[in-house]
């Protein structure tokens, strides 16, 4: 009988930690602190899962605001996420140190049987290296707050809802590549170790958002 309730209680604690381990919409992030207008794709890998893909848009000016979607998970569960980010630097005083900051937060949410919704809050830190020497690199990295909810629906039909208060951090950098284009790489390991390179093209001029 007491092996039986041992197991139980195993299960049910499984059951309801395995979504605080799903694969957030915001993981990685590839938000290096500088102003942002460009469009890029990037490949993602999760551990324990299989390549997916992201796209995100980002654009600064009136609003900056950016959107992103993409699936992640392992073939045989497939995370489908989206989200949207609203960002903005954060001014330094004089320093003479190529320090960068900006703070971003957002909402977005993944699908697989469970939705999870996540509200990020954060800040990233980056330095500015060789812009004057032609190749721009800027490393970061971008430890954020979240607010996790979870709608878990069970086999009965029922949901169950879930809240978690979390961190997130990221490392990543930006390498300039020309004029236009941007090589991207960020890598999550807080909860759920991801990983993700790609490429971003900078766009030509900003969109007003009025």
């Amino acid at each position: 009988m007491r092996k039986s309730s041992a197991l139980l209680a195993a299960l049910l604690l499984v059951g309801f930690a395995a979504p605080a381990a799903a694969q957030a919409w915001d993981t990685p992030s590839f938000f290096a602190p500088r102003p942002h207008d460009d469009v890029g794709a990037y490949l993602i890998k999760p551990e324990g899962g299989d390549l997916g893909v992201v796209a995100i848009w980002r654009q600064s000016g009136n609003i900056n605001l950016g959107v992103r979607g993409g699936i992640g998970g392992d073939s045989d569960d497939r995370v489908f996420m989206l989200g949207a980010e609203l960002y903005g630097p954060v001014p330094l005083a004089t320093t003479g140190l190529p320090i960068l900051l900006a703070w971003n937060t957002g909402i977005g949410a993944g699908f697989n049987g469970v939705t999870s919704l996540r509200i990020p809050l954060g800040v990233s830190i980056g330095l500015d290296l060789g812009r004057e020497s032609g190749l721009a690199i800027t490393p970061y990295v971008h430890p954020r707050a979240t607010f996790d909810l979870f709608v878990i629906e069970r086999a009965n039909g029922e949901e169950d809802t879930e809240t978690d208060f979390d961190v997130e951090v990221d490392i990543g950098a930006d390498v300039q590549l020309g004029e236009r284009w941007l090589l991207r790489a960020g890598f999550s390991l807080a909860n759920v170790e991801v990983f993700g390179v790609g490429l971003a093209y900078r766009l030509p001029r900003a969109v007003a958002v009025r």
